[in-house]
């Protein structure tokens, strides 16, 4: 991918109706950095000029709308292989909660996913989901993991941890 001239990243988003302040907004940058890259004073990086160029095409509110409407598996959303044992989503579970906490920047909406994925977790056996009649071994087997029913309250225990 070529670099863009500073004239022509300041072309491209005057080109497509977006302010140095919303595109430095939509990237989670300072203006600053943003009118740093239009006045030449840094380069412009070629993931900037790539989304600039997405722009052209499609406004910022149709952008926001693809990634909202992207969906993610549970292995996906907690960042470990299908199939994975109990202890290691429970590991990935208070990770998560403890980078997306109200504190460290997270949202009520990203702890949502996060529940919703554990809960997902939680009724998945070997890639396939339960069925409503299906019941595991208590929680105290070695071998097997928590009841369906345990599953959310496990996941709350640690959501009440977190907000102390």
């Amino acid at each position: 991918m070529r670099t863009l001239l500073h004239t022509e990243f300041a072309a491209l988003l005057a080109r497509t109706g977006t302010s140095q302040a919303a595109f430095a907004r939509l990237t989670g940058l300072t203006a600053r950095q943003v009118n740093n890259w239009c006045r030449g004073r840094a380069a412009v990086p070629p993931w900037a000029a790539a989304l600039a160029a997405i722009l052209d095409e499609r406004s910022p509110d149709a952008l926001e709308m693809m990634v909202d409407d992207t969906q993610f598996s549970w292995d996906e959303t907690l960042n470990v292989p299908p199939g994975t044992a109990t202890e290691e989503i429970d590991r990935a579970l208070r990770r998560l909660a403890r980078r997306s906490a109200p504190d460290q920047g997270g949202t009520a909406a990203q702890r949502t996913r996060i529940d919703t994925a554990c809960a997902q977790a939680r009724t998945t056996v070997e890639g396939r989901p339960l069925a409503e009649d299906t019941a595991l071994p208590a929680r105290d087997s070695p071998h097997r993991g928590p009841t369906p029913a345990a599953a959310p309250l496990k996941c709350s225990r640690i959501k009440l941890k977190l907000q102390r």
